[in-house]
């Protein structure tokens, strides 16, 4: 067993994510725009996919496409097939892939569903939501763990609170060297500021002690 094994285990994978399934997931070619939009109307999903006589896939169809439809040909198109409107051979991907990947493959290519095949399985299909939510989770995670780690390795003393002095704080840190401190609450790490944030603030307070002077100045 490598590494790699241990760290691809707790990545977060669009089987983990997608709430879809095959069922009632999909329309024929002949399936009229209006009996699709009935069907998108029952599900949480806002897309169908579209298969041929052999159950392949060949396009995908939202509802952002039947509103963008009606909106140019009006009610007439909805005794059209759902061919007139689909996307033709949509992008795909597997229960596999990183919901990373996927949101970004969904981000540049400005879409919001993807159909999803178990290989050459119809699977379901997976939403812009739940692979954000899936990094997400993800990201919140890997902090918490970050978090933990420089708690254990930064020593107490040098922890601080929400209602410690900024200064005083930040002094301690130049004169032990440390490049940040843990913030606890009940004496768990709650967040992790580093000194160039002591910094930044400490600079815009003194901007702002600088501006209230002058102010001062210009009255007297």
């Amino acid at each position: 067993m490598k590494v790699s094994q241990i760290i691809d285990g707790k990545i977060s994978k669009v089987r983990h994510v997608m709430e879809d399934t095959a069922e009632k997931s999909s329309v024929t070619l002949n399936t009229t725009i209006k009996n699709t939009l009935s069907l998108i109307a029952t599900r949480d999903n806002s897309a169908m996919a579209v298969m041929d006589e052999n159950d392949v896939m060949v396009g995908i169809v939202t509802e952002k496409d039947i509103i963008v439809a009606l909106e140019k040909d009006g009610s007439d198109i909805l005794s059209q097939p759902v061919t007139a409107i689909m996307t033709a051979n949509p992008v795909s991907t597997d229960p596999e892939a990183h919901c990373k990947n996927v949101l970004l493959q969904m981000i540049d290519g400005n879409f919001r569903n993807m159909p999803v095949f178990d290989g050459d399985t119809f699977s379901g299909i997976v939403q812009t939501l739940e692979v954000a939510e899936g990094k997400l989770s993800e990201v919140l995670e890997e902090n918490r763990k970050l978090r933990e780690l420089i708690g254990r390795l930064v020593p107490t003393a040098f922890y601080c609170t929400s209602a410690d002095d900024v200064d005083q704080v930040h002094a301690k840190m130049v004169e032990n060297n440390l490049p940040c401190v843990p913030v606890v609450n009940s004496n768990r790490v709650m967040d992790v500021i580093a000194d160039y944030e002591f910094l930044t603030l400490i600079g815009k307070d003194d901007v702002l002690r600088a501006n209230v002077q002058e102010a001062d100045s210009k009255k007297t």
